[in-house]
This record gives C-alpha cells, structure tokens and sequence, in this order.
C-alpha cells in the first residue's frame, strides 16, 4: 500500500483522544469513521469537535468554509462492522489497557480488508504484543497521539518488532499528509515522548513528596526556565490534565519491563490515585480545581497553542 491508496481512516474510540484524531483526519480531506460502543460518548465527541472547530475559527487557525466542511467528512457510528470494514487505515484510541486492545485488534483483523493498516494510540504497550493477536503482524503499527491531537503538532510512529518498513513508511506519510510531525521509534519500554516525559514529571513528584517546593513552585521553576513543549503549563498541572491514573498506568508498566529505579512510580501519585484524585476530571489531583480554575487552565494550554499554531503558519 502507498499513502496515496488511502481513502477511508477509521478511528475506534470516541474519547478524550478519539474525537479529536478524527477532526485531524477529516480536516486533511479523509473520509473518517467514528465509532465508539457508547451513545452518549459518540454524541458528546461530535459536539465537542465541532465546538473546536468553532474555537480553530474564532483565533483565526483555519477558514470558517473550511470548518463547516469538516463535520460532513465524519460519521459516527456504533457498528465497528460498518467503521472498519472498508478501511484503509485504522487507528484505534481505546483505553490504555493490553488486554482490551488486543481484543479489540482481533476484532478488527477479522473485519478489516487485508489491504489495512491499523494502528494503535498508545504511549506505552508493546506494538509486538498487540500484533500477536492478529494475522497480520506485519501492518501493525503504533500512532502516538499526543492531548490535544488538534493543536500538539508531534505523532510518533511506534515500530513493533514485526512491523514492515512498508508500514512505517506509510504511516509516517499519513502523518505528514495530516499536516502533523512525525518521530519514528523502535519498540522500547516507553518508546520516545514517554521516557522523556517520565523523567521529568517523576522527578517533580519526588521533590514535592519530599517536601522540597510546592506543586506550585515546581511548575513555576519548569515553565519560567527550560522552554518545554507547554511553557506556560508545569509537569504537574500536565498530569492533572492528563490524568494521574493514566499516569500511573503508563510509568508502572515502564517501570515493570525496565526495572530502572529512576522510572519507579512515586507514592504520591499512587497514593492520590487510590484516594480518587486524578485530576481536573475529578476536580482535584495535585490542585483543586472548580469549573473557573478547570477552564482557565485548558484554556491557558489552548491559547498557547493557538498562538504557537498562527506563529508557525505564518497566520
């Protein structure tokens, strides 16, 4: 398969990520399938896409005509059979969870034509151990998404140990069509963003565990001196909006299949898991948030990126 061959992307999984995948496919000129097995999410994930669509519009990213185009490119439904059965490329943005995935990657490899492509949106599982529960090894492939897809430029393309060059290639050239950046990586424990990441936001719970600096002052010292990708958000307020069981999923497998001291997940963020505090989902984490204190933060976030957005393409 070439990039020019695809036709129909299929994103499975209407959620945090899922919606906004699709907006990124559709907005690039792809006919996208939307399919979650919830209703209400699949009807909440095509209001919010067209609410940032509405927002892309109002800072001046992208043409009011081009907006009201995207929505018409999406379709929404419940049937995985009638999302993937004709694609060419699948992406798939279900919950951090090996098992649930795998099942999901067997379901597919039955649907989907032998032509397909299908890809995962996760930041840390083994690509060779999602692949083996297809028969087709070889066209799997990992598409790391970063939150929000439709402003964070990067997407790493996450290579399995029996994932072809072909694959590869043409993810990678998917990716570019879809106006995004590409990082190839080999299959490692965390792969590339993760690892980096990890170091960073796990070193920032272990001062503030050992009472070194507040939530606040840690965030500050980040933001105000090393430029990062959010320089305005700290690592904290980046799990907050992350959230911390995802989080805690992420760096336990990390630090279970490295067994590097340096990735071992702090007690606070377990602790704060175990108490039910994830994050701006729940209204707290490492702050307390309300529905004002919740917006400004996202908002401090969108803004920023809308800003560097227009910057990049010249607008």
């Amino acid at each position: 398969m070439k990039v020019e061959d695809i036709k129909k992307i299929s994103v499975i999984g209407a959620g945090t990520m899922g919606h906004g995948i699709a907006q990124v496919c559709a907005s690039a000129g792809y006919n996208t399938w939307l399919n979650d097995v919830d209703a209400d999410i699949l009807d909440k994930a095509l209001d919010r896409l067209k609410a940032n669509l509405a927002m892309l519009v109002e800072n001046g990213v992208v043409t009011l005509r081009d907006a009201e185009a995207v929505p018409l490119r999406i379709k929404g439904t419940l049937s995985l059979e009638d999302a993937a059965g004709n694609a060419d490329f699948v992406i798939e943005a279900a919950p951090e969870v090996m098992e649930l995935k795998k099942q999901l990657f067997r379901k597919l490899d039955r649907i989907c034509p032998e032509r397909a492509i299908l890809a995962s949106n996760t930041s840390s599982l083994s690509i060779t151990e999602l692949a083996s529960a297809t028969e087709r090894p070889e066209k799997i492939v990992g598409m790391h998404w970063w939150n929000p897809p439709t402003l964070i430029p990067l997407v790493e393309v996450l290579r399995g140990g029996r994932t072809s060059d072909e694959t590869t290639g043409v993810t990678r050239a998917l990716i570019l069509k879809l106006n995004k950046v590409p990082a190839v990586c080999n299959e490692a424990p965390g792969y590339l963003g993760v690892r980096l990441q990890a170091a960073l936001v796990i070193e920032a719970m272990k001062i503030l565990a050992e009472g070194v600096a507040s939530a606040e002052d840690i965030d500050a010292a980040v933001k105000n001196s090393f430029g990062l990708r959010l320089p305005i958000i700290g690592p904290l307020e980046t799990v907050d909006l992350g959230g911390l069981d995802v989080f805690l999923r992420a760096y336990d497998y990390l630090y279970r299949l490295t067994g590097d001291k340096k990735y071992e997940t702090p007690e606070v963020l377990k602790r704060k898991v175990d108490e039910g505090k994830l994050g701006v989902k729940t209204g707290e984490g490492f702050y307390r948030y309300d529905e004002n204190s919740k917006k400004e933060l996202m908002n401090r976030r969108d803004n920023w990126l809308l800003k560097w957005l227009k910057e990049m393409s010249g607008k």
